[in-house]
């Protein structure tokens, strides 16, 4: 077998070296080891939720980004149905987008869970940013469809989804920060939970935690909100609206409650706003509920910042979206 010449002296520094790097590419390949750091990344305790719907199925799927993590209390919304509090779960992923929704239902359309006794309805808190492509975060690593990631052209986020190490180091970075460091160490040695409890606490549920988002995303989430529908993105909102359709899954769209404006979906005025509506308009023709505001009044104290609400909020929109499911027959 070939092995390379290397300089003296440096041969066991490599070789070790290159054990190093295999044995941290093969632990981003384990979902447990994922899980084990959900209080570090946020692709750890997005895996969190990600295991406690596939142990625990709910009949009422909520997925989004972070508004829908902030603004939906699934507790709230099961009692407006007459369901059993664990009959719903908030799978809001702070910074996620379609490509990421895709893989999580593709995943559970794997695991028998979507449909029949298992997953009977998704919600899906639609936004702007669901359609761009920043995944800055890293979910597609770990969450997105490899088969739909070749079949749409996005081959180095397929590519990353295989050298894990290499699409995720940007995050693994942030350890050079001291708090991440110490939770990344504390972590490796016993089970911490992420901010704002872990999956089962609060079924998914984050109680406007302004200060656990990531700032810098946030921003991103703001600035792209006048921008159009990514056409990478877009091809994954019809997989996903087929994937649901396939399985008999009662499919619905909202869109949470925004301080200073309105959803691009939902603006009559602004000509930033007619792709989205041309959207909203194929969801419709798909056969897709969409439940449109207005859903009561909201008020500067309803909202952590401008475009998440805090607990108040939540328990506001969430009790009027029970209300629009239950006359939507969801069960």
């Amino acid at each position: 077998m070939f092995l390379p010449r290397l300089p003296p002296g440096l041969g066991a520094a490599f070789w070790l070296a290159a054990a190093v790097i295999l044995l941290v590419e093969a632990a981003l390949h384990n979902d447990q080891v994922v899980h084990q750091y959900r209080a570090v990344f946020a692709a750890g305790r997005a895996m969190d939720k990600v295991f406690y719907v596939e142990s625990h199925p709910p009949a009422v799927l909520f997925l989004g980004n972070s508004r829908v993590d902030n603004g939906i209390d699934p507790k709230t919304v099961a009692k407006a149905l007459g369901l059993a509090p664990n009959a719903s779960f908030n799978l809001g992923i702070p910074g996620a987008n379609l490509i990421i929704y895709h893989g999580l239902l593709t995943r559970f359309s794997q695991q028998g869970i979507l449909g029949n006794s298992g997953i009977r309805a998704v919600v899906i808190g639609l936004d702007e940013s669901a359609l761009q492509t920043d995944d800055s975060l890293g979910y597609s690593t770990f969450f997105a469809d490899r088969n739909a990631l070749l079949n749409t052209a996005h081959y180095p986020a397929w590519l990353g989804t295989n050298v894990r190490l290499w699409s995720y180091s940007a995050n693994l970075r942030q350890l050079h920060e001291p708090e991440k460091l110490l939770r990344f160490i504390q972590a490796s040695v016993s089970k911490i939970e992420p901010v704002g409890g872990g999956a089962a606490q609060h079924l998914g549920y984050r109680a406007g935690f302004g200060e656990a988002q990531n700032q810098a995303q946030l921003q991103r989430q703001d600035a792209g909100s006048r921008q159009p529908p990514d056409n990478q993105v877009m091809p994954f909102l019809w997989l996903t609206v087929d994937l649901l359709k396939k399985h008999g899954v009662q499919t619905y769209v909202t869109f949470l409650p925004l301080l200073n404006r309105k959803s691009l979906y939902l603006d009559d005025d602004l000509p930033e706003a007619v792709p989205y509506k041309n959207v909203l308009n194929g969801l419709r023709a798909q056969g897709v509920g969409v439940l449109t505001q207005p859903m009561g009044s909201f008020t500067p104290d309803d909202f952590v910042n401008a475009g998440h609400l805090n607990d108040r909020g939540a328990q506001h929109f969430s009790a009027e979206l029970g209300q629009r499911l239950l006359a939507a027959k969801v069960k």
